[in-house]
């Protein structure tokens, strides 16, 4: 079983400002470097990522008294030194987060880089972790980074105009930023840009598989997958081997991939923000080397497509989207570790009153959006299915699942490691000692970073625990269904008021 120690004593690191401590949300990014471990932090996410739209859902949000400068953290591997505070954004840069971090080594150093989200996405470079340097990066167009990449020398970025997906893809290579700028991988705008050769949706995720770069690209008409022909990417230079978000048009983003055992896994999230307030689980796919891919975690599509890249069949694992569960809407991290893949979720069924609460807060403008009756009916749902949380007694908090194959998965937590504010296991790192790291997206308390283990054979539940657990999720999941129509269908109207 896997077995967890917390390292930080006060949730988001700072000890000796605890109100500063608890605007550390999400442990948002995570790479090692030398004796340590760098964490990127995400402040204030609630506030932070409504202030972004240009026309909030519910509504102007208040962000007065709060410090919403990014900030990154650092962690001794050996356990001699706490939590330190390596670096913090300058106000005037209008950056909130850490949304990706990785290493990189080129001809000059190995060094750490970071990618922020904010009003403009800024890239911040160290070579000893403590002195962190804004590289210069005019030509680099968005507002944050998701992820990043190194491939045969270079260092590939993606970035992203919206918090997610998009309709441009915007990926970036360097061999080393701060001596070589970033150049545009493909230039929709080129003379000789061919767009059945090149990926043209939002570029959520960047892995590495078989020698080759592959990009996880947002889609109204589902996700796709794409991968580089060579090893060098390079415009007209793309195959896409996904689409039509694998069978269901409502996988439209793609929250992570991971490889494991020769294959590429990808999660799949439903339409935004439809899956965050009408909990809607995620799909998992993975794919060969020979670019042939098969569904591992899913069930009947909301609303099937004909993919030109293979078809959609029954999941191999048995399990329904979202491991069964509709508030598992991310599968957020995949990660290899000691010959097993490792799955974390976002479980969006702590935010069920939150909604709820805000619903009723912004009573009257969204009385003026769709009306009195259907305003009491939207409210009334979300009532009910904080009834059937409490009533199915679910456990709040994101999950950990294993597999030993990559298609059959148990899960090793369930409730956000004992806390249901923990809402989703945000970022995964297996260190060069071979030690597992989670952080935790606590939006509620403030984040926490886990080291875990795995101690003896047996699993940490038992087949009767489980047997359990699902009959309850199915019950659940039954009576939920009977609401979602009506819950849907107000959605999407608000969804549409307030485009306009």
């Amino acid at each position: 079983m896997l077995c967890f120690e917390k390292l930080n004593a006060i949730k988001g690191f700072d000890m000796w400002n605890p109100v500063n401590a608890h605007q550390n949300n999400y442990a948002w990014s995570m790479a090692e470097m030398g004796d340590y471990i760098y964490v990127g932090t995400c402040r204030n996410m609630f506030t932070s990522m409504l202030s972004l739209a240009k026309r909030p859902l519910l509504g102007q949000v208040q962000t007065t008294g709060l410090d919403n400068n990014a900030e990154i953290w650092r962690y001794k591997k050996d356990g001699t030194q706490g939590w330190q505070r390596v670096f913090k954004t300058h106000p005037y840069d209008k950056s909130f987060g850490f949304r990706a971090m990785t290493v990189h080594e080129s001809k000059y150093s190995t060094a750490l880089y970071a990618a922020t989200i904010g009003e403009r996405v800024y890239i911040y470079k160290s070579i000893d972790g403590v002195t962190w340097k804004k590289l210069r990066t005019p030509q680099v167009v968005g507002g944050s980074s998701r992820s990043f990449a190194s491939l045969n020398g270079r260092l590939y970025v993606s970035t992203l105009q919206e918090g997610i997906g998009g309709k441009n893809s915007y990926l970036y290579s360097s061999a080393d930023p701060e001596f070589e700028p970033f150049k545009l991988v493909m230039d929709p705008h080129h003379p000789y840009f061919q767009k059945d050769k090149n990926p043209m949706g939002g570029i959520d995720a960047l892995e590495v598989f078989n020698h080759k770069l592959y990009l996880g690209v947002s889609g109204e008409n589902g996700a796709e997958v794409w991968r580089s022909m060579e090893g060098q990417p390079a415009m007209n230079k793309w195959i896409k081997i996904g689409d039509a978000g694998f069978g269901d048009g409502m996988n439209q983003e793609i929250m992570s991939m991971g490889t494991f055992k020769n294959h590429l896994y990808v999660a799949l999230t439903k339409k935004f923000p439809l899956a965050l307030f009408a909990p809607l689980g995620f799909d998992l796919v993975r794919f060969d080397r020979c670019d042939c891919w098969e569904l591992i975690v899913g069930g009947r599509p909301m609303k099937p497509t004909h993919p030109k890249t293979g078809e959609r069949t029954t999941s191999l694992s048995g399990f329904k989207s979202g491991f069964n569960s509709p508030f598992n809407v991310y599968g957020w991290q995949l990660l290899a570790y000691q010959d097993q893949l490792i799955l974390t979720t976002f479980d969006d069924s702590v935010n069920m009153k939150l909604m709820r609460d805000v619903f009723i807060q912004r009573k009257e403008g969204l009385i003026q959006r769709i009306g009195q009756e259907k305003y009491q009916q939207l409210v009334c749902l979300y009532g009910e299915i904080i009834c059937l949380l409490e009533k199915y007694q679910y456990p709040k908090g994101f999950d950990l699942y294993v597999s030993k194959d990559g298609i059959h998965f148990r899960p090793e937590v369930l409730s956000g490691l004992n806390n249901p504010y923990s809402y989703g296991g945000r970022t995964l790192l297996v260190s060069q000692e071979d030690e597992l790291y989670v952080g935790t997206a606590n939006p509620y308390e403030g984040c926490d970073v886990y080291r875990g283990e795995i101690i003896g054979c047996q699993p940490y539940f038992t087949d009767g625990q489980l047997q359990s657990y699902f009959e309850q999720l199915e019950a659940l999941t039954c009576e939920l269904q009977c609401l979602y129509p009506d819950l849907i269908r107000l959605l999407s109207e608000l969804f549409v008021t307030s485009k306009k």
